[in-house]
């Protein structure tokens, strides 16, 4: 699974890539790719279960160098699709911001213009429309879905970057779309 880490701090970004089972990990640190070994020495204190997720002590090989990393998740509340840690390392403090690559190109590829009201969906990935719940005219909240597509064997929920009426609908159940087609128009909410 690959990841895009964000420094709160210098905004400069890295991607992250995790192997399953043993498989390689690797960072991506400017054009530069190294391998990586990771492992959690210890869980939070606050933690029950073993998970990892909150947080913990890690230890962390990285260019032929050990790390000992310490990291909180302080994820906040209006976080929907990411989470933030903040990471103790070399008497250093950062906050990371963590988004799984396939979540924030889904976000990158439903475009919005607030100053016309209008919003698009596009396909973030060459798929198969699985099912369209929505016509012409009718009304969608914010977060709702437009669109379900079909893509590397699971279905993405595609969802509504606007409140607002449809004013297009592209597609049909069992199009075949290309990544970044514009599956949906939405008009926004006209506020009085």
């Amino acid at each position: 699974m690959t990841y895009i880490a964000t420094s709160q701090a210098s905004k400069e970004t890295y991607r992250v890539t995790t192997g399953d089972n043993g498989a390689s990990q690797s960072i991506q640190l400017e054009e530069t790719t190294f391998p990586i070994d990771w492992r959690q020495v210890a869980t939070l204190a606050s933690e029950s279960q073993s998970s990892g997720r909150s947080g913990g002590h890690f230890s962390l090989i990285i260019a032929g160098r050990s790390y000992d990393i310490f990291a909180r998740r302080i994820t906040r509340a209006d976080q929907r699709d990411s989470e933030t840690y903040e990471i103790h390392i070399a008497g250093q403090r950062f906050e990371i911001k963590v988004e799984d690559e396939h979540t924030r190109l889904l976000s990158s590829l439903v475009k919005g213009s607030t100053a016309s009201g209008m919003a698009s969906v596009a396909a973030p990935m060459p798929g198969l429309v699985v099912r369209v719940p929505i016509e012409p005219g009718a009304t969608v909240q914010e977060g709702e879905t437009v669109v379900i597509l079909e893509a590397m064997k699971m279905e993405n929920d595609l969802n509504a970057p606007i409140s607002g009426t449809i004013q297009e609908v592209r597609v049909k159940k069992g199009q075949a779309v290309d990544q970044g087609e514009v599956l949906i128009i939405i008009a926004g909410e006209q506020e009085s």
